[in-house]
C-alpha cells in the first residue's frame, strides 16, 4: 500500500469537482496529472482550479493532459487516483477498467461520486485493485467547504482508509466524516431528500417563493434552490435518481424528479455552470426565477410575509432562539411549509444514525457533514430552536416516523456556539 503521496492523478479533471479538488492536492504541494478527454478539457479545468484559488503554487505543480496520450504515463507515477468523473456508473466503470491496465500494485484509487454505491462501482475488478479502492467525497467547492465523506467497501482494506483519514485531515485538512457504504452516504441522502420535496412544492409555489420561505433565516448559507444551481441540474437528477434506485426507507417516494427539471435540463438550464438555472442574472443586477408552468424565466414577484419578515429581523439582530419562536407561532400555509421543512431535516437525520454513520458516534458525524459540507446549521441545533417536544409532535402530524434517536436524545437549550453564522437574513 502507499505510505506517502507525492504524485496524484485526477480523472475527469475538466468538471467542476475534479478541477477543484486538484487544485487543492496542488496547493498542498502535490504533482498533480489533470486529465480529460482532451488536453483543452485538462486545461479548462486547471484555470478553473487557479481561479478559485489564486495561488501560483497550482500551475507549478499541474501538468495536463488526456486519457488518450498521458494515462499510462501518469499512472506510471501516481500514488493515488482521483476519479472524478460524471455520475454515470457506467462511465466510471469503464474507466477503472481502462486505469487497472497501466495501475501501480498499492496504488490508491478513490472515487469521488456522491450518490453511487463503491461495491457495484469496483465489481469486476481484481482483488489488488478493490482492496485499495474506496470513497474520498469531497464537497463542492472543496476551498470552502471542508467536509470529506470517507468509506471503503466490503473489500477494501482497513489500512488503506485509515490512511487516507489521516493524510486528509493532516495534509488537506479536511473535516473528515468516516460514513458508511451507502448511496449519497450522509450529507446528500439527508440533504436531498429536502432538496427533491423543495424542488416538487416549487411547481405550485414558485421558485422565488420556495427559497424565501426556506432562505438563509431557517439556518442556511444559500437558499436551497440557488444551492442546486451552483451543484447542476444534471447532478441533481444523478443523485436523485441513484437515491430512488439504491433506499428504501420510509420517505423513499420523495426521491422524484419533477417534470419541469426533466424540461430544464433538455433546453440547457443546468444552473450556474450555463449561467441560468433557477436563477437568471439579468443586466440590472437583479434576478429572474424559473417559472415550471411556463417553462421560462420570470420577473421576480419579491413576496413579503409577516412572520418571514419578523424573523428575519430578530435574525439580523442574533436573536435566534426568538426568531425560531415566531415561526413556531406563525399560521397559514406558508408557515406549515417551513415548519414541516425544518422538522423533516431534523427527523430524517436522526432516523439515519446507524445506517449511514455508525450508531454509537450519534448525531455528531451527520451535524459536522450538514455544517461543513453544506453550511446548513446543524439538525441538533435546529432541534434545539425547535424544542424536542415540538418536533416530535410535528413529526407525529405528519405521519413521519419518531427515530429512536430523537426519542432518547438530549432536550438540548440554547443555540450551540457557532451555529449563528449559519443564520443569515438576507
Amino acid at each position: 500500500m502507499t505510505t506517502d503521496i507525492k504524485t496524484a492523478v485526477v480523472l475527469g479533471s475538466s468538471g467542476t469537482i475534479g478541477s477543484l479538488t486538484g487544485g487543492l492536492l496542488a496547493q498542498s504541494g502535490i504533482k498533480v496529472y489533470f486529465l480529460a478527454r482532451t488536453v483543452e478539457g485538462a486545461q479548462h479545468g486547471l484555470h478553473r482550479a487557479v481561479s478559485q484559488a489564486r495561488a501560483e503554487v497550482i500551475v507549478r505543480n499541474i501538468l495536463c493532459g488526456d486519457y488518450d496520450h498521458d494515462l499510462e504515463r501518469a499512472l506510471e507515477e501516481a500514488d493515488w487516483v482521483v476519479e472524478a468523473l460524471t455520475e454515470d456508473i457506467d462511465a466510471k466503470r469503464a474507466m477503472y477498467e481502462w486505469v487497472e491496465r497501466y495501475l501501480r500494485p498499492g496504488t490508491i484509487v478513490s472515487s469521488t461520486t456522491s450518490s453511487l454505491p463503491l461495491s457495484v462501482l469496483a465489481s469486476g475488478r481484481s482483488e489488488v485493485f478493490r482492496r485499495h479502492f474506496l470513497s474520498t467525497h469531497f464537497y463542492n467547492p472543496p476551498g470552502h467547504m471542508l467536509a470529506c465523506e470517507t468509506t471503503g467497501h466490503d473489500e477494501t482494506d482497513p489500512e488503506v482508509v485509515a490512511f487516507m483519514n489521516a493524510f486528509l485531515t493532516a495534509r488537506l485538512h479536511r473535516e473528515v466524516i468516516p460514513v458508511r457504504n451507502i448511496a449519497a452516504f450522509a450529507g446528500n441522502r439527508i440533504a436531498f431528500l429536502l432538496f427533491s420535496r423543495i424542488t416538487a412544492l416549487a411547481e405550485e409555489y414558485g421558485v422565488e417563493m420556495m427559497d424565501y420561505l426556506i432562505g438563509p433565516y431557517t439556518g442556511r448559507v444559500m437558499a436551497p434552490l440557488a444551492t442546486l444551481d451552483l451543484v447542476g441540474l444534471d447532478i441533481h437528477k444523478a443523485i436523485v435518481k441513484s437515491l430512488w434506485q439504491n433506499t428504501h426507507d420510509e420517505m423513499h417516494e420523495h426521491f422524484i424528479l419533477p417534470e419541469y427539471i426533466d424540461r430544464m435540463i433538455s433546453l440547457g438550464v443546468l444552473g450556474d455552470k450555463t449561467k441560468q438555472g433557477f436563477y437568471r442574472k439579468l443586466e440590472s443586477g437583479t434576478h429572474a426565477f424559473w417559472d415550471p408552468l411556463c417553462s421560462s424565466h420570470t420577473a421576480a414577484i419579491e413576496p413579503h410575509i409577516a412572520f418571514v419578515e419578523q424573523a428575519k429581523h430578530l435574525t439580523r439582530m442574533g436573536m435566534y432562539q426568538q426568531a425560531f419562536d415566531v415561526i413556531k407561532r406563525a399560521s397559514g400555509r406558508e408557515a406549515q411549509i417551513v415548519i414541516d421543512t425544518l422538522c423533516t431535516y431534523v427527523g430524517y437525520a436522526y432516523q439515519r444514525i446507524g445506517e449511514v454513520t455508525a450508531e454509537e458516534l450519534g448525531i455528531d458525524p451527520i451535524d459536522r457533514v450538514m455544517t461543513y459540507g453544506f453550511h446548513w446549521a446543524a439538525p441538533s441545533g435546529i432541534l434545539s430552536l425547535l424544542s424536542k417536544n415540538f418536533v416530535v409532535e410535528r413529526l407525529l402530524q405528519i405521519s413521519m416516523k419518531v427515530p429512536k434517536a430523537l426519542q432518547v436524545a438530549d432536550s438540548p437549550s440554547g443555540i450551540r456556539p457557532g451555529t449563528g453564522k449559519y443564520f443569515m437574513a438576507r
